[in-house]
């Protein structure tokens, strides 16, 4: 009788045991960008939250690989004009609530800070598992100043290299050699007429999320960087593909030069991290350029 009853208390702690990991931990809070946090699931592990990017200083970016609910929860401080606020949110890109106000009745002081009193209220549970749920947050006393915040529960894609393009100077001006579709090595030699390089990338909902560094495979060291993608020109399917130009100068010399494309993400700087390096690299694209150089190359800052 004894050995029942113990087994169906084991079995009660189980099943409790299981359901508190399905909801989400409310008492743990994550930034996730502007006036917005974030509660999710309780065995939830890979949070990175709050991503900020140098070119666009009004979004942020939740990447929730192991997440199933996302609760997300908006502050104001008392000087705030919480009637003035309203809120969109889209689920894949499909308007979920539109221009919605804030429901002032369900504000609740809330202790986050020993400073000051803020209230808060939440915009709702969402499922995140293999979604994209975009906030866009705004005042209508200043209606172009929108934070947006995306919560991105799907496997971020690795981005692909489409092609490399090589401009020279013509009779007229100047005109470009273009390679599509790339391998993992491409051979380049530049000439004296040749002045610039563009990589295109392939398009993505998230392309501002990639950066792009070259670096010598000699030396190891970083000889150009770029957080920022250019629109216009190239076009697949009907879509602008981005991409980066770089000046022929940056390479000084003859050798292999390493292309890397990769997520601005800080893969050490969530809570209970515990991505390998053999799961990192699945997000980075990698690509040899070999290059032969017929004179000494200048960059243009430096003519």
């Amino acid at each position: 009788m004894k050995r029942i009853i113990f087994i169906l208390l084991s079995f009660i702690v189980a099943v409790s045991t299981v359901n508190a990991q399905k909801g989400n931990d409310f008492s743990r809070k994550y930034a996730a960008g502007g006036k917005l946090l974030m509660s999710v699931d309780s065995s939830a592990k890979n949070v990175y939250y709050n991503t900020i990017f140098p070119n666009q200083p009004r979004t942020s970016f939740n990447y929730l690989p192991e997440v199933n609910n996302v609760s997300i929860q908006i502050n104001f401080r008392k000087a705030d004009s919480v009637q003035h606020y309203r809120y969109t949110i889209l689920v894949d890109d499909k308007p979920l609530v539109v221009n919605k106000p804030i429901n002032k009745a369900q504000l609740k002081d809330v202790d986050i800070d020993p400073h000051e009193v803020f209230r808060s209220t939440t915009l709702g549970v969402f499922p995140i598992k293999g979604k994209t749920i975009t906030t866009l947050i705004y005042s209508i006393e200043k209606p172009l100043d929108i934070d947006k915040a995306v919560f991105y529960g799907k496997p971020i894609p690795r981005a692909k290299i489409k092609g490399f393009s090589k401009r020279f100077s013509v009779e007229n001006g100047v005109d470009y050699s273009n390679i599509t579709d790339p391998k993992e090595r491409t051979v380049l030699t530049f000439t004296e007429k040749d002045d610039e390089l563009t990589i295109l990338k392939d398009k993505s909902e998230i392309d501002y999320l990639y950066y792009t560094t070259i670096k010598d495979k000699q030396t190891n060291k970083t000889i150009f960087e770029s957080t920022a993608w250019q629109y216009g020109g190239y076009v697949e399917e009907h879509q602008l593909l981005p991409y980066v130009k770089i000046d022929k100068g940056v390479f000084k010399k003859s050798g292999d030069y390493e292309i890397i494309i990769q997520p601005l993400i800080k893969w050490t700087g969530c809570r209970d991290c515990d991505f390998s390096p053999n799961d990192i690299e699945k997000y980075i694209t990698r690509h040899t350029l070999s290059i032969t150089l017929d004179e000494k190359n200048y960059t243009k800052k430096e003519l």
